[in-house]
């Protein structure tokens, strides 16, 4: 599912960790790592996330892109596979 932001807006992000068995993990860190459009080219950005209890949660600005397709992906510290990822569309205001 494509989640639609305004430009200009912020796009809030909340991750919990899971292991194997469907449980709670608590890594050493998360990264939020944004795709998004600039001009004719992409630009990718990775924001470090901060830790509240057993929650990651960070906040991306979408006044740095161009309108169109953006991807995101939520990253453990020290795994490459994405924990969580999806699309977003950023549109005029």
């Amino acid at each position: 599912m494509t989640t639609n932001v305004k430009s200009g807006n912020t796009a809030q992000f909340v991750a919990e960790f899971l292991d194997i068995n469907g449980n709670i993990t608590v890594p050493s860190g998360g990264t939020l790592t944004i795709i998004y459009p600039v001009g004719l080219t992409n630009v990718s950005t990775a924001i470090t996330m901060t830790q509240q209890n057993s929650f990651f949660t960070a906040t991306w600005l979408s006044s740095v892109s161009d309108l169109g397709a953006a991807t995101w992906a939520i990253t453990s510290i020290g795994t490459t596979s994405a924990a969580a990822n999806g699309d977003l569309r950023i549109i005029t205001p």
